[in-house]
């Protein structure tokens, strides 16, 4: 059997809707049942965290391969809390998920495939591919045989990086960036859960090509019918103004949830996850998507366009 963590999230239902489809059994893993897609030949398991050992190991039992999703980074538990007008607890994502791979060990699962970044490194520039690197190297050392899909950033996400005066401000410089979207990702992630050979092996996951954040404006601009257009921060501006896209909204939400704004770590997850396009640690294009799903990855243009509703907080009445 199949075990699918983060199962009710955006990468991990895709996958477990993309198993049903094949008739196989799987055991979608999920902090809220409520949430969980109702799927045919899938079991619920429950497991507040990844922390949870108990749970962890009962939901893992009699599981072959588990797709591994990353846990919540501490800005997320952070802005969880916030709106739940409660502070935040003591977190560390690293720990949860090499807590995942304790409990994967003690179930006896045979093979782990992780859910990894572009570039996950100890020094890498992204602040949040350090927990990526650990935790790879983490489940090198357990023993348990692996695959580490390392993905490119969201496609999906792009329209959201739009603020309200039709600006991208990113400290992202002329860098390009291979935008992949969650649909390659699962159908990549599915190939590899149900075929045989990929033990051992990390795979790039991008698109079919590498944008600069002006090319990116130039596609949001075609499919929304006006000029979108990129400014270019230095990192010091995006740190000081809090004007960079994305974080901007984040910023303003937390001061009207708690009278203050984002800490400097948080501040710094926005922009090093633009900065990682400007050191040019996006910039590869990997055949990943076409070799191992038979289709073309989805360029920007094309998923724009067919899925209109992404941008649809951009859209003006006339």
């Amino acid at each position: 059997m199949l075990a699918i963590s983060g199962a009710a999230g955006e990468v991990g239902s895709r996958i477990a809707t993309r198993i049903a489809r094949l008739g196989l059994e799987q055991r979608l893993i999920v902090r809220d049942p409520a949430r969980a897609p109702r799927l045919p030949g899938a079991e619920i398991a429950l497991a507040s965290s990844y922390g949870d050992a108990m749970a962890m190991r009962q939901a893992l039992s009699g599981i072959k391969t588990l797709f591994l999703v990353s846990a919540r980074d501490r800005f997320g538990v952070a802005h969880i809390s916030a709106k739940n007008g409660v502070p935040p607890p003591p977190y560390d994502r690293l720990q949860q998920q090499q807590a995942a791979v304790d409990a994967a060990i003690a179930a006896g699962v045979k093979h782990i495939v992780y859910l990894s970044v572009l570039n996950a490194a100890p020094n890498a520039t992204f602040i949040l591919a350090h927990d990526h690197f650990h935790t790879e190297e983490y489940i090198r050392v357990s023993g348990i045989p692996f695959t580490f899909l390392r993905a490119s950033l969201y496609t999906d996400n792009v329209p959201q990086c739009v603020s309200a005066d039709d600006v991208i401000r990113a400290p992202a410089g002329e860098g390009r960036a291979a935008w992949v979207t969650r649909d390659d990702i699962a159908d990549v992630a599915v190939s590899i859960l149900t075929t045989t050979g990929h033990e051992g092996r990390s795979y790039d996951i991008t698109g079919p090509e590498a944008l600069t954040m002006a090319e990116t404006a130039e596609r949001l601009s075609a499919a929304l019918g006006r000029k979108i257009t990129y400014h270019a921060q230095t990192p010091q501006e995006a740190r000081t103004t809090r004007s960079t896209s994305r974080l901007e909204k984040f910023e303003a939400e937390r001061r009207m949830l708690t009278g203050h704004g984002l800490d400097e770590y948080e501040v710094d997850v926005f922009v090093t996850h633009f900065l990682q396009i400007a050191t040019g640690d996006l910039a590869n294009v990997s055949n990943t998507v076409p070799e191992l799903t038979g289709h073309p990855a989805q360029s920007l243009a094309h998923y724009l366009s067919q899925n209109p509703d992404s941008y649809g907080h951009l859209l003006r009445n006339v």
